[in-house]
């Protein structure tokens, strides 16, 4: 239980270090996520622990709400050393991106943990989240349009067999927001209301971020745009990069029309310790598109068919070179 707790809390501090110390520590995060993370999970052993071990308790919840203050405090702490300084526009850039790597390893993987629990104040935590990395309307399409389409076609998120990142982040992020008004509008007309109002909640976390910007221009000038924007980019890249390492070439047959049913064989699972521990379980994948309201430390580490070669930060890194990417993951899919 404490490693959930120690590895999220650790990137926070290393990206409050561009903050509290200089812009020059900004690289902090990075170091920590691409390098030490990675050499910790050449060490450690995989996760193995049987399903009957596995086990819940209140620590659980905790590690995951205390990230929301983490990542407030950094986003507010951040606007107000902007605010007070002297600094360039490029040093409020590092240290909105140094933060974005707390917001996308950490904050939205929080967030999609939270999305999907029944409590609706642990959503509204994980809303939250989303929302201040101006990626609210994520919510909307991932639990009504990712989980029902994954591994087809219709699917945002799921990277196409020979599809370089490159596209697919453009392709993923402007049809994750287009099937998310489409996915609301379909919704609210079933309960009889107008798409275009208060109800729609696309709109609702358009104008709550357009708060949250408008709030750090009042804070931090153009300093504070800058910072929100490259903070926002940085975790959305985060996260398409991990919706595209975790589904890449995998697609459900069509039977009849119809797909076949999702199994272990349309996820790439990673039982890696360290990258697991950072992110609540997100490299356990498979189990949890087979049950989306399993709890994170419920979630089974069996090992899976679709294993990754190598953990979350080593597989993101190389998703950025599509030619090592390919040379590495095409024979697998062509394998299994």
């Amino acid at each position: 239980m404490i490693f959930y707790l120690f590895f999220p809390l650790a990137l926070i501090i290393s990206s409050s270090l561009g903050i509290l110390i200089s812009p020059q520590w900004a690289l902090a995060p990075f170091v920590w996520v691409l390098v030490i993370v990675p050499i910790i999970d050449l060490i450690l052993p995989n996760l193995n622990n049987k399903d009957e071990n596995l086990n819940e308790t209140k620590l659980h919840s905790l590690a995951l709400i205390i990230i929301l203050p983490g990542i407030l405090f950094l986003i507010v702490f951040g606007l107000i050393n902007l605010s007070n300084s002297s600094m360039t526009y490029l040093s409020a850039a590092a240290i909105g991106a140094s933060v974005g790597m707390s917001g996308g390893s950490i904050g939205i993987t929080t967030a999609h943990e939270l999305i999907h629990r029944s409590n609706k104040y642990m959503r509204g935590i994980g809303v939250m989240l989303l929302v201040s990395c101006l990626y609210g309307h994520f919510r909307i399409e991932h639990i009504y349009g990712h989980h029902k389409n994954v591994a087809t076609r219709d699917d945002p998120a799921t990277a196409r067999k020979g599809e370089n990142f490159y596209f697919y982040f453009i392709r993923c992020v402007v049809m994750t927001f287009v099937s998310s008004w489409n996915t609301e509008k379909d919704l609210l007309n079933k309960k009889a209301m107008n798409t275009i109002s208060i109800k729609n909640r696309v709109i609702q976390y358009f104008f709550i971020e357009i708060l949250f910007l408008l709030a750090a221009y009042i804070v931090a000038g153009l300093h504070g745009i800058i910072f929100v924007l490259f903070h926002s980019f940085v975790s959305i890249l985060l996260l398409e990069l991990v919706d595209y390492i975790q589904h890449y070439g995998l697609q459900r047959k069509k039977v009849n029309e119809k797909y076949e049913r999702y199994n272990e064989l349309h996820s790439w699972n990673s039982r890696h310790p360290s990258a697991n521990w950072s992110t609540f379980n997100l490299g356990l994948h498979s189990e949890h598109h087979k049950t989306a309201s399993k709890h994170y430390p419920l979630l089974s580490q069996d090992k899976q068919q679709m294993e990754m070669p190598y953990n979350y930060p080593m597989m993101l890194a190389m998703a950025l070179l599509p030619f090592v990417w390919y040379k590495v993951m095409d024979p697998k899919l062509i394998a299994d």
